[in-house]
């Protein structure tokens, strides 16, 4: 596998989305071509797997969601059924069903961006994505692979809300209150600092997500990388990273597909534009590298050649997505120089707690913090906060309303 290189706006995707033959996904040390192959196919599956779980988005959506609503609504007395009728609600759904397949238009041009083939261009009127859609869902059929599962279609819906947190203006004040504080630390560590001399300064993100906060760094003259595994963010990233020329060119729906704790019809239909800002605009472009990689942390950042190389880690809702966060620190310690500093803010919502056929580690806040200077950090105690309250890509005119008490802390390698 090749490793990633530094380049303005761009994704260098390399590193296995597949199971490995070696534990926990990572190669084995010695040369096996079998493994290789294996882990190749499986990688190719998975790239399969999230393109037709984009492409299976409007069926879904439609057959599942509105017209089963319709369908509802239509068994109804026809005493109820002028009442429901007379309020607009049908209307609304089949607004709902207009707008979905907007969202499906943006979604196979995000999907066109990034997919690896001979996908035609979905806006071509020829007719040759048709043919190529068919060709693609017979032979998912021939693999027995008919079905998304829920759960990727639930990671599709996901990513337009990621959408509306990282590049949207209704967004900011999520960012703010997540990424506000994270800035505020960083700032602060590299404060004698002018913006336009910090190229040098090296910082790494890792699950970047769509890149907002690896860009906002950059913004204040850093050099940063985001990383990020998922190829659902990836694919989404590519995508507003680099085919964005004008603010707010697309428009999506994120919040049609909520049907309870709505307010308004309008609230439920509303439009979101992104993205609020430029990518290709950032203010130090001279001095500032900016990049994202994809793959494993463990296995790109662990690795000989990214030793000692970060003057900065910054995890935000990250260090849960662990199924052992020792490996992540042990991580992060080898490609830290020495004196550099960590700073993370997020919950402890462990990702593998209770999935089946996954190993998991669960700590506390407390035994969290204490791992962390077990390991060799040194925790700035001045500078840890344990009651930072954010939300996560919610819905702000949603009637439910979730909270995290998040935790902020900031911690150095010895120099």
């Amino acid at each position: 596998h090749s490793r990633p290189q530094t380049s303005s706006h761009s994704h260098q995707h390399s590193h296995s989305h597949g199971e490995g033959c070696a534990s926990g996904g990572r190669h084995p040390s010695n040369d096996n071509s079998d493994c290789e192959e294996n882990e190749q196919e499986a990688e190719a599956n998975a790239l399969m797997d999230v393109v037709a779980a984009f492409l299976s988005y409007k069926t879904f959506i439609l057959n599942g969601g509105i017209y089963r609503r319709l369908h509802d609504i239509d068994q109804l007395s026809e005493r109820h059924r002028d009442i429901v009728s007379s309020l607009g609600t049908i209307d609304k759904i089949k607004s709902a069903e207009k707008l979905v397949r907007e969202n499906y238009k943006f979604l196979l041009d995000l999907v066109y961006l990034s997919a690896v083939g001979e996908m035609p261009d979905p806006s071509d009127s020829s007719g040759d994505f048709k043919q190529w859609h068919k060709s693609f869902v017979e032979s998912r059929v021939r693999a027995g692979k008919t079905i998304v599962k829920n759960s990727f279609m639930e990671k599709v819906l996901s990513t337009l809300k990621q959408f509306v947190r990282d590049w949207s203006a209704e967004g900011k004040s999520e960012r703010e209150q997540t990424y506000g504080p994270i800035m505020q630390a960083l700032e602060a560590e590299f404060a004698g600092i002018a913006p336009e001399a910090r190229g040098g300064i090296k910082v790494l993100v890792p699950g970047a997500g769509l890149g907002r906060l690896a860009f906002d760094i950059c913004c204040r003259g850093f050099s940063c990388q985001g990383n990020e595994f998922s190829y659902f963010m990836l694919f989404a990233s590519n995508f507003i990273l680099n085919k964005s020329r004008v603010v707010n060119q697309h428009t999506i729906y994120p919040f049609v597909h909520q049907f309870s704790n709505v307010a308004t019809a309008s609230d439920q239909l509303r439009a979101v534009c992104i993205p609020d800002v430029l990518p290709n605009e950032m203010p130090y472009t001279n001095t500032a590298d900016f990049s994202m990689s994809a793959g494993d942390f463990i296995d790109i950042y662990g690795a000989d050649d990214q030793k000692e190389k970060w003057d900065a880690i910054v995890t935000c809702f990250f260090m849960d997505t662990a199924n052992n966060v020792l490996a992540y620190l042990d991580t992060m310690w080898s490609a830290m120089k020495p004196g550099a500093v960590w700073i993370n803010l997020g919950p402890l919502l462990w990702h593998f707690d209770n999935i089946e056929g996954e190993s998991s580690i669960e700590l506390t806040r407390e035994e969290f913090i204490k791992i962390v200077s077990k390991v060799g950090f040194v925790m700035d105690e001045h500078l840890l906060k344990e009651n930072i309250s954010v939300s996560y890509t919610t819905n702000s005119k949603s009637m439910l309303q979730y909270t995290y008490h998040t935790f902020m802390c900031v911690a150095r390698k010895p120099e």
